[in-house]
């Protein structure tokens, strides 16, 4: 049996953390362990996914590239939870703590990324959404932080120590058309004159697992999906669209989950205005631009 679908961005992503939510490690994680999820569009489903209710947090998201560039919403500028990177001079990368953390299938109370690193075991898990996927399905993270890594420094290094689950989720909306390796090569926010907002570099994700749209319907129905095109208007700006296949169990079994996540949305995006903002390391070209609003 074979049908075509359409996702926006968004519908994406819940289809997305229907398939990560579904997964045997992060079912026993979940009940049975610890789940860490950086807070960003991505992961807000995957924690409602799991937990059958949204993050309850006035923060949903970190960084973010929005029209004007590359970006930090508003909750983690003027309303920083405890110990997390505020305005001003802060702590370094470890001590932050706007984190989405998954104990007996329920939200838990959050603390500083190195403190939670140190609590991690294998049978745990990370999730994170991801910035880039290139061609051969590896995936990249832009890091905004000054220091190298940022937090995600914190927990690839843990990872390495302790192997529990990592994953990330990442739409075929941020396809990029050249390897990861190369893009973060070039990713040098040191050495930029110019920027449309934070300086960011690219993390390559050398380990974990990636999970995209072709990933989650496999993953949840057996089936095969091709993407076919991509993007859109009047809102499907950044959609893929696909085709499905295999047997009309299969197939019939993708559309029910694919139409469960039609019509997904994200809370709105709030961002500081330009000026005054306490993002010291943001070199957006503020006041002489036609579009320094947007």
């Amino acid at each position: 049996m074979l049908a075509q679908i359409t996702l926006t961005p968004a519908e994406s992503k819940k289809l997305i953390a229907k398939a990560i939510a579904n997964m045997d490690s992060i079912q026993t994680a979940a009940m049975d362990g610890m789940i860490v999820l950086h807070p960003s569009s991505s992961t807000f489903f995957v924690v409602e996914e799991i937990t059958g209710t949204k993050p309850d947090t006035n923060y949903w998201v970190c960084g973010v590239v929005a029209p004007r560039g590359t970006c930090v919403e508003m909750a983690m500028l003027n309303f920083p939870p405890p110990n997390s990177l505020g305005p001003g001079p802060g702590g370094g990368s470890g001590d932050f703590s706007s984190w989405w953390v998954i104990r007996e299938g329920k939200i838990s109370p959050t603390a500083k990324i190195s403190e939670l690193m140190e609590q991690m075991k294998p049978g745990d898990a990370f999730i994170k959404g991801a910035n880039a996927l290139d061609p051969q399905g590896n995936a990249g993270i832009l890091i905004g932080e000054p220091m190298a890594g940022g937090t995600l420094g914190f927990v690839m290094s843990a990872w390495r120590r302790i192997s529990f689950h990592l994953v990330f989720s990442v739409g075929l909306e941020k396809l990029i058309p050249v390897s990861i390796s190369q893009a973060s090569k070039e990713a040098k926010p040191a050495t930029y004159e110019y920027s449309m907002g934070l300086p960011t570099g690219l993390y390559p994700c050398t380990g974990g697992k990636t999970v995209t749209e072709v990933d989650a319907i496999n993953m949840l129905s057996g089936a095969d999906a091709v993407p076919i095109a991509a993007g859109g208007l009047g809102g499907a700006e950044g959609a893929i669209t696909m085709v499905i296949k295999g047997s009309e169990e299969q197939v019939r079994k993708a559309i029910d989950y694919i139409e469960q996540s039609k019509g997904a949305k994200l809370p709105r995006l709030r961002l500081r205005n330009c000026k005054g903002c306490p993002a010291g390391h943001c070199r957006f070209p503020v006041g002489d631009k036609h579009w320094d609003s947007i």
